[in-house]
């Protein structure tokens, strides 16, 4: 019998939880606690009274849990875990669908549109103990146990990943196994077929992000390293790396052409709209999605002047719908971000107040970027920065943050204009705009 895909799929990954959030924006909920149970929020907020270094340990430790055993790998059944996925969204019809690379921008647009969004890429952790600096090992692992994955799915790639700067407390316990559907699931195509509505577009978020990999087999690919405060080529000069065989799409963000093809095909045969939102690297979309928002919030005389920064997995699109809150989504808290931000305040109209997420990943990785870096920024610009549910002074160790964040928004006053859902329409007359920022 195949492990239920709950216990398959990370829970902490892009993939996972902006899916859940989404599930709960489309279900008109909000999202606290990263969508685990209030009880565990109010745990992890006493747990973070703990010294740094019990906490440290405790959090790898819990993290290092959900990885599934590796003689367990053949009996993965990526069919089924496609089925979750498409099985979770309310049980209508939609005007349209998004689907492809894990984006929390795009998917801020897919809450605000009120369409599902269907991930390309998943992230499966497997048990492994190793030490997090000797990348050959871990690709000796993936050699040795990814095999068994790939035999027992044929319709998708694996893409290894192993990041000892940011995911440092992580894969010391586990594997990164991410996975990337090369064809369309069964149960995506299902979804398309029975929730759309007739001539309903199909939006893909094409994020053609690559990086040097090494080859392992014909759809196994591993990656030193990944996009954050580090370029390619610095975690490829660290001791120990593999030497990398050419570029492959990105583990966590890039998309398998392949994959793209195929939704392209369906939506030729079923007379669909194929709608691509092509761009490079996860952070392209957001200052075209934070200006889509602000014209949606003016056209229905709301108020337009208060930005927020969601951070990776730490937000929630239903409070920031019915905040009327900007959302200028970062993939990571690092300066890469930080830049993108700045370029888009630069160019934006003024904003009234800035309310920062922070994801605290617990590592002081190269190229992090810290409160202070925030509030320089939004400084600049002429607003007022807030730091919604962190301590400033615990950044970037504040676990605690990601069980706080739904009670400080709470905190911020309530929309003022009700709202209807973006069209598919207005949302592919601005869709040149993606990606160009």
């Amino acid at each position: 019998m195949s492990p239920e895909p709950e216990k398959v799929i990370a829970s902490f990954d892009s993939a996972s939880v902006l899916h859940a959030g989404l599930v709960a924006a489309l279900e008109g909920r909000p999202f606290s606690n990263l969508g685990n149970p209030e009880p565990l929020g109010r745990l992890i907020r006493i747990a973070t009274r703990m010294p740094w270094p019990i906490l440290r340990e405790i959090y790898r430790r819990i993290g290092g849990s959900e990885g599934i055993p590796p003689d367990q790998l053949r009996r993965v059944d990526m069919a089924a875990v496609a089925a979750a996925f498409a099985g979770a969204f309310p049980e209508r019809r939609y005007p349209a669908v998004l689907i492809g690379a894990s984006n929390g921008a795009l998917v801020h647009l897919a809450a605000a549109m009120q369409i599902p969004w269907l991930p390309q890429t998943v992230l499966i952790p497997v048990g492994r103990t190793g030490d997090p600096h000797r990348a050959d090992q871990a690709l000796e692992f993936g050699r040795r146990w990814g095999a068994d994955l790939l035999a027992a799915n044929p319709d998708v790639a694996l893409h290894q990943m192993h990041d000892a700067a940011q995911d440092e407390l992580m894969i010391a316990r586990m594997a990164y196994f991410r996975v990337k559907w090369q064809r369309l699931p069964e149960a995506y195509a299902r979804l398309l077929t029975e929730r759309l509505r007739p001539g309903a577009p199909v939006f893909v978020a094409e994020d053609r992000l690559t990086w040097p990999c090494t080859r392992v087999d014909q759809r196994h690919w591993f990656q030193t390293g990944g996009l954050g405060g580090l370029s390619p080529q610095d975690h490829l000069s660290a001791p120990y790396a593999p030497e990398p065989d050419g570029p492959a799409p990105e583990a966590e963000w890039g998309v398998e052409p392949g994959f793209v093809a195929a939704i392209k095909d369906w939506c030729e045969a079923h007379d669909h709209p194929f709608v691509p939102i092509s761009y490079r690297g996860p952070q392209q979309p957001a200052a075209a999605v934070a200006d889509m928002f602000r014209s949606w919030f003016r056209a229905r005389e709301e108020r337009s002047d208060d930005l927020i920064i969601p951070s990776f997995i730490l937000g929630d699109p239903w409070r920031t719908i019915n905040r009327a809150l900007v959302p200028f989504w970062t993939y990571f808290p690092v300066q890469e971000a930080v830049s993108a931000l700045d370029a888009y305040l630069t160019e934006a109209e003024p904003y009234r107040k800035v309310f920062v997420l922070g994801f605290q990943h617990g590592a002081e990785s190269p190229g992090v970027a810290g409160p202070e870096d925030f509030r320089a920024v939004i400084t600049r610009h002429g607003a007022e920065p807030v730091l919604l549910g962190t301590r400033p002074q615990d950044w970037p160790h504040d676990i605690g943050s990601l069980a706080r964040y739904g009670q400080a928004l709470d905190q911020l006053p309530a929309a003022g204009r009700p709202w209807t859902p973006l069209t598919a329409d207005e949302v592919r007359l601005r869709l040149t705009g993606l990606g160009q920022h």
